[in-house]
Formats: C-alpha cells, structure tokens, sequence
C-alpha cells in the first residue's frame, strides 16, 4: 500500500509538472509575439515618418 502511494504521489507530480510547462508555453509565445509587433511597430513609424516628411515637401512646392 505504501508503495501505492508512493508511485501515485509520483504520477501526480510527473502531471503538475507538465501542466506547469503548458502554462508557461502561452507566455512565452506572447512574449515573442510582443518582441515582433515591437519590431513591425518601429519599421511601421520609420516609414510613415518618411512618408510624412515626403507629404510636407509636396506640399511646400504645391503652395
């Protein structure tokens, strides 16, 4: 019965163990997800900042 118990307690740990790393996995991706939109983000704004400062000079030459 002892041994039982034992092996059990084992199986249960083995479990929470996986559990615990499914619920890391999530993290991690929303971490990754977060590194790339920051990344999409700052070439996002570099290009619209050109494209703004082109709008500005048509506009100079257009007045």
């Amino acid at each position: 019965m002892h041994e039982r118990l034992i092996r059990t307690l084992q199986i249960i740990d083995k479990h929470l163990g996986k559990n615990e790393k499914w619920f890391q996995y999530p993290e991690q991706k929303a971490e990754s997800f977060n590194a790339e939109i920051e990344s999409w983000d700052k070439e996002f704004s570099l290009r619209a900042a050109k494209f703004e400062a082109v709008m500005d000079e048509l506009e100079k030459i257009m007045e």
